[in-house]
């Protein structure tokens, strides 16, 4: 798709390079200047930084409505400690990776399952394995229904989110089972923290991969 981002739906970017001995590297910064010509992104950085320019890059764009990935050139960089300023060119396209609410990821986070049964609620101590702003997975020992819908109490992000989510499947997974659940009413600041949680892991996986093939 084409790059027509504005300024004001860019949350912020992260820049992956070369450094000069050749090695992978990304560092997060912020746009502080955008138009046809150039983008202007700022990053803080505890001493002066040389690069080799300019020199292709990979562009991880978060914004309101999710994430975005793009190859473009890195014209030159300036050090103003403890600044650094890169001047990039505007990439020509963009590949649309994922909703932000729709950011499912491993992850395995402390999480208690209030179990509903006989009109009484056993809270049982568990794991996610996968979670997204829309829904979770987690893994229990044995299979555990609950008779009604069920708060959860996932520890995410140093924060606790309590989502009440409904019970949508289970599948056999080693000697335990994985649990799928989707929430039905969720305030906005938690799903704010798991979406951050879910992009940041998100573009850790990106990294990993730009770090793998090159």
């Amino acid at each position: 798709m084409k790059f027509n981002l504005s300024l004001e739906n860019i949350k912020y970017i992260k820049i992956s390079y070369k450094d000069l001995d050749n090695d992978p590297c990304t560092v997060k910064a912020a746009i502080k200047k955008m138009d046809d010509r150039e983008i202007i992104a700022c990053a803080k950085f505890d001493e002066d930084l040389e690069l080799k320019t300019p020199q292709e890059i990979v562009l991880s764009i978060v914004c309101n409505e999710g994430l975005y990935k793009t190859k473009t050139l890195l014209k030159k960089i300036e050090n103003d400690a403890p600044y650094i300023f890169f001047i990039i060119a505007p990439p020509e396209g963009l590949e649309y990776l994922q909703n932000r609410e729709y950011f499912r990821v491993k992850g395995e986070y402390n999480c208690i399952y209030n179990v509903v049964k006989d009109n009484e609620i056993k809270r049982i101590p568990c794991k996610t394995k996968n979670i997204s702003a829309n829904g979770v997975s987690i893994e229990l020992p044995s299979h555990i229904m609950s008779e009604e819908d069920s708060v959860l109490e996932i520890s995410i992000g140093g924060n606790t989110v309590t989502p009440k989510a409904r019970y949508v499947r289970s599948e056999k997974h080693g000697s335990n089972y994985l649990l799928s659940f989707t929430y039905i009413q969720i305030s906005e600041a938690d799903r704010d923290i798991i979406s951050k949680t879910c992009i940041q892991k998100q573009l850790e996986q990106n990294e990993t991969l730009f770090c793998n093939k090159t």
